[in-house]
């Protein structure tokens, strides 16, 4: 952080956002897949050190909401939202290795009904019991998955990331 300063106090702003995005967010989004399932309260010092990261990219009193929107940058759960999404791109495109082949459930492989279920999204969503059981993967991938406007489904690897981003960016509130 304390690079991210002295860059913004000698040299344009950009080049300030350039070394957030370079030192900071390159961390915070590495193992997020893993690591964002975590309880909130363990995510807490994260998400704090990422809004003072991003509070030195701009005036300290400005509301770090603002200040997200402006250098279009992601926060914490939103990062997690995009890195999940693009897991369950790569398995609907059969991107992923052969282990992950059998990972989430067809909804015609459960049961053959027509029902609304199985017309407004692909995968089956399993039942959990418990706040842990709603945290992993099998739970969140199709959750996530079937909020996904269907047109951005099926561009390219590289171009449903950054038209979801934008999806994301658009939802983040005041």
């Amino acid at each position: 952080m304390w690079s991210v300063v002295q860059i913004k106090t000698l040299h344009q702003h950009f080049s300030a956002q350039s070394v957030y995005f370079a030192l900071f967010h390159s961390y915070l989004t590495y193992s997020i897949l893993n690591g964002g399932r975590a309880n909130k309260t363990i995510l807490l010092p994260l998400t704090r050190l990422q809004n003072k990261a991003v509070r030195t990219l701009g005036y300290n009193k400005t509301k770090t909401t603002v200040l997200y929107s402006k250098h279009k940058i992601l926060k914490m759960p939103d990062l997690f939202q995009l890195s999940v999404a693009r897991f369950m791109y790569s398995f609907y495109n059969g991107g992923l290795p052969n282990h992950f082949d059998n990972y989430f459930a067809e909804i015609s492989s459960v049961h053959k009904y027509q029902t609304r279920l199985a017309s407004l999204q692909k995968y089956y969503l399993p039942r959990m019991k418990t706040s842990l059981g709603q945290l992993s993967l099998k739970y969140i991938g199709p959750k996530i998955w079937s909020n996904i406007p269907e047109n951005l489904k099926s561009p390219s690897p590289y171009s449903f990331g950054k038209k979801y981003e934008k999806v994301l960016l658009s939802c983040q509130t005041f």
